[in-house]
């Protein structure tokens, strides 16, 4: 099995680079490229972007295309794709508007096979496709090329990292971080035969067994309990979620078994970390569970119905569709836990409004887009005071961004404080798996919040100029606690 694994590897990336030495000035570029790397003497230089100020038509799209290319090309057998991710989001400046919120290409492994996966965002959906060597070049040239996406993420296996930036001139801005990491993990992770999976990581404990029912049901396994390669992220995210919950949950483990526990997944989407969280508490914990999941697509809750049904779960584990701001959610009067990962900008913050609002005992929320207190700050008038020692970080873009999601995060925090919650915020799971890792966990003690408390909150709405979507939304709950204040 072995062999036959690695000459059809072998064949099936030889023919690629064919393909893309007859693709014109850029497969003559490539072609060089890898003669090079062939003799041992560029390796290096087919697997990185040149950094600093260029071209992106000219130079960058077309580095781009090639490190995917050349990364994914084994260098002896048995070895990974070297690229983990590339990333395209926002809009360039002068360029066509993106069909997709975000398109993110991967190598994967499928039935001994390598392929390349795009999987592409909207608002509400995705859509995953994945290529062989046939369909893999036009695909990446209207992604890449003509895609219209003005920021870049690439992710290597050794935590290089690259961040390109498109301007309005044309010209791409690319930046390098990291490097050097482990290169021990040097196993194909395969659909099909037997693997060491996430080998770093084997040594620790597992909440979540490859064959447990859920994970066949839904995909992530296959029907011999093996985790898939396109679902190992997936896999790698419920495994550290269940062990924020079980961390979470142990304090008062013993006061929650005695009645059923009531849990409510905000934006439950397809319902992995729903169905995750029941069998966890149900079946590993020994603890009577009933979970809600919210979604506003109606595929999603019929999918997700179907799914609890043939895994008999029905009675304990159901979905409403609606938005999460308004779905009428049934026994919301008695929440334990609310969960709401990877919803977007506001929709974290309505989360959080709902979650105090049912004075939920506990909260894991894992935040993602952040757009709603930069246009704020914008706009407001007050702000330039601000602004003015982060001169530095200002001018930097990136920078700046990250600062105010940083911000965003931060405010959520100390409001949920002021309302008598116990905050910690810590990383949900690995960047490598996501660039969204950020986990806000809250669980309700009814502290009254200290006037320092206060006073860092009236130095933020003073400082930026405006109030957060969060403390907005949360104003009568927020002034009720500010008269106890002495």
């Amino acid at each position: 099995t072995t062999t036959t694994t690695t000459t059809t590897t072998t064949r099936l990336w030889r023919t690629m680079m064919t393909l893309r030495r007859e693709g014109g000035r850029g497969g003559a570029r490539a072609a060089a490229t890898t003669t090079t790397t062939s003799r041992g003497r560029s390796t290096k230089h087919a697997e990185e972007v040149s950094e600093g100020r260029h071209d992106y038509d000219e130079t960058t799209s077309r580095e781009l295309k090639r490190l995917f290319l050349n990364a994914l090309r084994t260098k002896r057998d048995g070895d990974v794709p070297r690229v983990l991710k590339l990333t395209g989001t926002g809009k360039a400046p002068k360029r066509k508007t993106p069909e997709y919120k975000k398109s993110e290409l991967r190598p994967v492994l499928i039935k001994n096979e390598l392929k390349v996966q795009l999987v592409q965002f909207t608002d509400t959906q995705s859509f995953t496709k994945n290529f062989n060597a046939d369909g893999v070049e036009k695909m990446m040239e209207d992604v890449i090329a003509n895609g219209g996406y003005g920021n870049w993420r690439v992710e290597m296996r050794d935590e290089t990292v690259y961040t390109i930036r498109v301007t309005k001139s044309g010209d791409a801005f690319v930046s390098r971080s990291g490097g050097g990491g482990n290169h021990g993990n040097n196993a194909l992770i395969s659909t099909t035969s037997k693997n060491t999976f996430l080998t770093n990581d084997r040594e620790k404990k597992r909440l979540m067994r490859a064959d447990d029912p859920f994970l066949v049901q839904v995909g992530v396994s296959t029907k011999d309990g093996k985790i898939k390669a396109a679902k190992r992220d997936k896999y790698k995210q419920v495994e550290e979620f269940l062990h924020h919950l079980e961390a979470s949950l142990s304090a008062s483990e013993e006061e929650q078994a005695k009645k059923p526990l009531k849990i409510v997944d905000l934006g439950c989407g397809n319902a992995y970390l729903t169905f995750a969280t029941y069998s966890f508490l149900k079946n590993t914990k020994n603890m009577d569970t009933n979970v809600v999941g919210v979604d506003v697509k109606k595929q999603s809750k019929e999918h997700n119905e179907s799914v609890a049904k043939d895994l008999g779960w029905e009675k304990d584990v159901c979905f409403v569709q609606g938005t999460i701001e308004k779905a009428e959610i049934p026994g919301s009067e008695n929440v334990d836990v609310c969960i709401a990962l990877h919803a977007c900008d506001t929709a974290t913050d309505q989360s959080l409004v709902r979650a105090v609002r049912w004075k939920t005992k506990l909260i894991l929320a894992s935040p993602c887009c952040h757009h709603n207190l930069h246009v704020r700050i914008k706009k407001s008038t007050s702000s330039s005071s601000m602004l003015a020692p982060l001169t530095s970080i200002a001018r930097h873009g990136i920078l700046y961004e990250r600062t105010i999601d940083n911000v965003t995060d931060a405010w959520r925090a100390l409001v949920l404080r002021i309302l008598g919650y116990k905050v910690d915020v810590v990383e949900f799971i690995g960047g490598e798996h996501t660039a969204r890792n950020t986990l806000i966990r809250a669980r309700y003690t009814g502290a009254k919040a200290t006037r320092a408390l206060w006073d860092e909150h009236d130095a933020m709405v003073s400082s930026f100029g405006c109030e957060s979507y969060l403390v907005e939304a949360l104003k009568e709950e927020l002034e009720s606690q500010r008269v106890h204040v002495h």
